[in-house]
């Protein structure tokens, strides 16, 4: 009887450990499908997809956008551009002093270096 329990905690625990690579790896695999970009000087970085929303920070420099996915939001014209699309993701700002994270924000997208709103290539929230 003990021994037949060592052999089933063994094999559940291995089990146990395959199916928490299997989870580990569909996350690294979902984190590596955000979109990498540029971010342009001047972006008020947003807690939502809207410029009611609480202002977090405004970018110093281009930054590297780690983009995850847009939504609509709010519709903003700046320099004769409009657009309603969001994205939602990372901003770093090494140009602030010090360098700064943003994580899990909103752009608007007029500010979010991706060619057309929405990108073909990044999904809906």
């Amino acid at each position: 009887m003990v021994k037949r329990s060592a052999r089933l905690a063994a094999t559940g625990l291995a089990l146990g450990a395959a199916l928490s690579l299997l989870g580990t790896a569909g996350s690294a695999q979902a984190a590596a499908q955000a979109r990498d970009t540029t971010v342009q000087t001047g972006s008020n970085i947003r807690a939502a997809a809207t410029t009611n929303s609480r202002l977090l920070g405004t970018t110093k420099s281009e930054s590297v956008g780690s983009i995850s996915c847009y939504a609509r939001g709010q519709r903003v014209t700046v320099g004769g551009y409009t657009t309603d699309v969001w994205y939602f993701g990372n901003v770093f700002d090494d140009g602030s002093n010090p360098p700064h994270a943003y994580l899990n924000v909103w752009v608007w997208g007029g500010n979010v270096n991706v060619g057309a709103d929405p990108a073909p290539d990044i999904p809906r929230c």
